[in-house]
């Protein structure tokens, strides 16, 4: 029988040594992610490219950008979707007006609902999904948000010509908080769905 070696546990025999992957390097303390450290970083990266596109932004809104989406992307579906609705209302779109007998919408800067749709971006952007999540993630956020506002600019057309209380409200208040969570929403719902350990846990 062989002689323990000084300074360690003796085995007997050879079929009784710890394995190499027991006792492996990458199971030490010291390899293992900082779970801190990578949510302080993914918030960096959120602010980081938030504050870029919200700069980029407010280069472009008051331009032919702006104009065109106020005006095109938005005025003109929601008059169709009134056209539709209400056709005795008979509104038109003349920019980023909606104009109709006995009351209209002036679609301004802030009403494209494009702040929610950063948030939504920078945070897919932000997380460790693969490229053709995040990229599917932010086509469908985009048309998500996108019908949830024409939806708001037409609750806002309606509640103005009806009750002008119910059209502050929403329009202060309800409104944009309904954006923002729905986009909230849609993220948890996508990042859930294209992060496989988080449903384990």
């Amino acid at each position: 029988m062989a002689k323990p070696i000084p300074g360690i546990d003796y085995w007997p025999n050879q079929s009784e040594w710890p394995s190499q992957e027991k006792y492996s390097p990458k199971d030490s303390h010291q390899d293992k992610p900082n779970p801190v450290s990578s949510l302080i970083k993914q918030a960096l990266v959120f602010i980081l490219l938030f504050i870029l596109m919200q700069a980029s932004w407010q280069m472009v809104r008051d331009e032919t950008v702006g104009y065109f989406i106020r005006g095109t992307v938005i005025v003109k579906p929601a008059v169709m979707l009134i056209h539709l609705l209400t056709p005795k209302i008979e509104a038109s779109a003349l920019g980023n007006q909606i104009l109709a007998p006995g009351g209209g919408l002036v679609i301004k800067i802030g009403c494209e609902g494009v702040e929610a749709l950063f948030i939504l971006i920078a945070g897919l952007l932000s997380v460790a999904i693969g490229w053709r999540a995040k990229l599917s993630g932010i086509i469908l956020g985009l048309v998500l948000i996108y019908t949830v506002n024409e939806l708001r600019i037409l609750l806002l057309f309606y509640a103005f010509r009806a009750d002008k209380a119910l059209f502050q409200l929403l329009h202060g208040t309800i409104a944009p908080l309904a954006l923002i969570t729905i986009a909230g929403l849609f993220y948890h719902y996508w990042l859930q769905k294209n992060q496989p350990h988080l449903n384990a846990k």
